[in-house]
């Protein structure tokens, strides 16, 4: 037997052993285990509202004849025809969740703004903030401070989830427009003073699609006039053959009317 999971019967197989003559004397924790044993059921149980669910659903699926061969009741369903979905853990669900679906398929730019995984170190220790006000110092202003504030309104006031929500956003939208502003300050300062900024990634995406476009430019410019010079040489020769033809044609009318006359005029000697 494995001792490992049986360990919730310790008490009864070392009375065994006892009886049995394996163990000589009693162990010191014995009569403790006895007069104290333990409370707590560690084999796996099912919750009661699935089973009566299970059993709800045994009464509405019997079949119409309540006799099988005319002796005895169906009472258990096919095992084909059991669901597995009633002994499967529940979804969880969270309000804040919720919220974060809606903010950020409202403010889908705000997913875009460059994060360090080591941000979620903090994340754990959001309840433990002050959220009376949105500007929290040990923690960046983004779509979780939104949900932090809603939901510490909702709690603190008497104004429903949405109304909340809504509160939260519109302070959200000051104090973004205050950090961008103080943002736009504090680069004309530092050019003022002689400052030079790189370029940001999307000026950089904007100068390699224009060495893009000035590439195509050029090579579309230089297929056009490979295809100008060969229309024009090919309508200039198709113009020359038909002067040469039209020249022959007229030499070989000239030889015929000139045979003409000439046999003529012998006709007429020989007479």
């Amino acid at each position: 037997m494995n001792t490992a999971k049986g360990a919730t019967e310790v008490l009864k197989r070392t009375s065994d052993y006892l009886k049995s003559g394996l163990l000589s004397s009693e162990p010191s924790w014995y009569k403790v285990l006895a007069f104290h044993p333990p409370k707590y059921d560690f084999p796996k149980s099912i919750r009661p509202e699935v089973l009566q669910e299970i059993k709800q659903q045994e009464l509405t699926q019997l079949p119409n004849s309540t006799t099988k061969n005319g002796d005895f009741f169906v009472t258990r369903i096919k095992p084909s025809s059991f669901q597995g979905d009633l002994i499967r853990p529940q979804k969880l669900k969270f309000v804040e969740d919720e919220l974060r679906d809606l903010f950020y398929k409202q403010h889908p730019w705000e997913l875009a703004d460059p994060k360090s995984l080591i941000e979620n170190e903090h994340t754990i220790d959001l309840a433990k903030l002050d959220w009376s006000t949105m500007r929290q110092y040990t923690k960046i202003l983004d779509g979780e401070s939104v949900v932090q504030r809603t939901l510490y309104i909702a709690k603190t006031s008497d104004k429903s989830l949405l109304e909340a929500y809504e509160q939260a956003k519109f302070e959200y939208y000051r104090l973004k427009i205050v950090d961008e502003a103080e943002r736009n300050v504090s680069r004309e300062e530092s050019e003022m003073l002689g400052a030079v900024y790189a370029k940001s990634l999307i000026e950089h995406g904007f100068d390699q699609e224009l060495k893009v476009l000035t590439k195509w430019k050029k090579d579309a410019a230089m297929q056009t006039q490979i295809m100008e010079a060969k229309r024009v040489a090919s309508s200039s020769s198709g113009e020359t053959d038909e002067v040469e033809e039209t020249e022959e044609f007229v030499i070989d009318e000239n030889f015929n009317e000139n045979s003409l006359i000439d046999g003529i005029n012998g006709r007429d000697a020989a007479n």
